[in-house]
């Protein structure tokens, strides 16, 4: 059944919770990182003090690592739902990354059905999960230090891991901009846990079926939906 005729049920507010705490962790590890790279940010160890963005960083490392294990517990079937998802990569998946561009540029290409997750969602998830083991396996490597590890490796890790947070930082951005700028349907699903059943419909016909055939909800108010839209 559709929430108020309107909305597809999307993420357990559990998994959104942790999404959003994941990407606050993300970014304050950046942010307090920043003074080591640039003079422009180095104002902020001038108000904090660079022993107190130090141990914000650890702090914020360990909240970056525990969310998903936490979140792995708590809101277990979205995160199994995201493992699944990343290792089907299809393709149908390689066809929209394909028609992506086309549709990005406000043409209307004929998209291949999409599951839970479209190809790009499949392909942003793996790669910022790759990038966020990486940074954490060389973040550990730098907090244990010189004084347990030997030298070469802390020398290995600094810029694997700078790298590393670059380009998750980057590819955060891209998230967001298509998830808030291009499609603010799909930023619905990570604040009230429910996408428009008429996006749902467009963006993830394949993943609609099968709610469809699970009786979790019907062609007829998926139908009646987009025509309410519509009108």
């Amino acid at each position: 059944m559709l929430i108020d005729k309107k909305y597809v049920p999307r993420h357990e507010k559990a998994f959104a919770m942790c999404h959003w705490l994941n990407a606050f962790a993300f970014f304050m590890l950046f942010l307090t990182a920043l003074p080591l790279y640039t003079d422009t940010f180095r104002f902020l160890y001038n108000i904090f003090g660079d022993k107190t963005l130090m141990y914000a960083h650890r702090v914020f490392g360990v909240m970056f690592i525990l969310t998903p294990i936490i979140g792995f517990i708590i809101a277990r079937k979205g995160y199994i739902i995201m493992l699944k998802e990343i290792f089907s990569f299809g393709k149908k998946d390689m066809e929209f990354m394909q028609k992506f561009p086309l549709e990005l540029m406000g043409k209307d290409p004929h998209m291949p059905p999409q599951g839970f997750y479209n190809g790009g969602e499949k392909m942003n998830i793996a790669l910022q999960l790759a990038l966020s083991v990486v940074i954490v396996v060389t973040g550990l490597i730098l907090w244990m230090g010189d004084s347990i590890l030997p030298a070469t490796i802390t020398a290995y890790a600094i810029p694997v891991h700078s790298i590393a947070a670059a380009v998750c930082f980057a590819a955060a951005l891209g998230h967001i901009y298509l998830a808030a700028g291009v499609n603010p349907d799909s930023l619905h699903g990570m604040t009230d846990g429910t996408i428009k059943a008429s996006y749902a419909d467009h963006h993830h016909g394949a993943w609609v079926n099968e709610l469809i055939s699970e009786g979790v909800v019907t062609r007829a108010e998926i139908n009646e939906a987009e025509k309410a839209e519509r009108h």
